[in-house]
């Protein structure tokens, strides 16, 4: 299982071992959603079951969702971890492989990321977003999952989050999702350069917390267009590392060991 004293190298490649019996144990629950799915009659929809790997003793969750029932027989697949801290606090734990740039003109490359998710952020998100308070936590988690796939990182500013100068370095960083604006705390690992140069440090692994999620129809309009602005810049930069890095149209990255 996840421990407090493993790096966040350690902790993706942990979890990633527990990969492949996870997705054999989707492959045995698929068919049991389906049938579940076809009684439904209210949609979105999501069915989801846990799982122990025996091994590792990591709790799971594998989930389906179905937008509607166009999707019945094709729903979204995908799983999360949970663990509990010792205040009995719950945090829901996802991997990724993300592209990244140590430096502004730095070259890109795949970087293990460790992202985890307080109970507090999924409360904001069920509260702010989707409005229903039927629903457990789990469900909240595979609705929120489903839904945003893919965030784009922000820099903030104090236009942002005025409180910025509070949460330090670590949340230099916000992301935007389909669904809203996401408010996170990160921190990278890092085999440090000899020389002491911090732009030649070797990036192992990301490690981000989601602390809280804001519908942006509930944001004021200065705010909106400060994440609009760094969102731009955002996409302006992407652009030009596609641009720069694409060979014939495409970016392979390959995750080292």
């Amino acid at each position: 299982m996840l421990l407090p004293t493993m790096t966040y190298k350690e902790m993706y490649d942990h979890l990633s071992k527990d990969l492949q019996k996870v997705k054999i144990r989707e492959n045995y629950f698929l068919p049991k959603a389906i049938k579940e799915f076809k009684k439904e009659k209210r949609f979105p929809a999501c069915r989801w079951y846990e799982y122990t790997v025996p091994a590792s003793q990591n709790k799971y969750v594998i989930f389906f969702y179905a937008e509607s029932r166009a999707f019945i027989e094709r729903p979204q697949i995908d799983n999360f971890s949970i663990v509990f801290d010792k205040k009995n606090n719950r945090y829901v734990i996802k991997c990724a492989v993300c592209g990244y740039s140590h430096t502004k003109e730095g070259p890109l490359m795949p970087l293990r990321q460790v992202q985890v998710y307080t109970s507090h952020f999924f409360d904001r998100y069920k509260e702010r977003y989707l409005k229903d308070l039927s629903l457990n936590a789990n469900d909240v988690v595979c609705r929120y999952l489903s839904r945003n796939k893919r965030g784009m990182p922000i820099e903030m500013n104090d236009e942002i989050n005025r409180h910025l100068d509070q949460y330090g370095v670590g949340a230099k960083y916000g992301f935007r999702v389909r669904d809203g604006f996401c408010f996170a705390i990160s921190d990278l690992q890092v085999i440090k350069s000899e020389d002491g140069d911090s732009e030649k440090d070797k990036p192992q692994a990301m490690y981000v917390v989601y602390k809280t999620f804001m519908n942006e129809s509930d944001m004021a309009d200065a705010q909106l267009s400060a994440i609009n602005k760094s969102h731009y810049e955002a996409w302006l930069q992407y652009a030009q590392t596609i641009q720069r890095e694409a060979v014939d149209g495409e970016i392979t990255l390959t995750l080292d060991a």
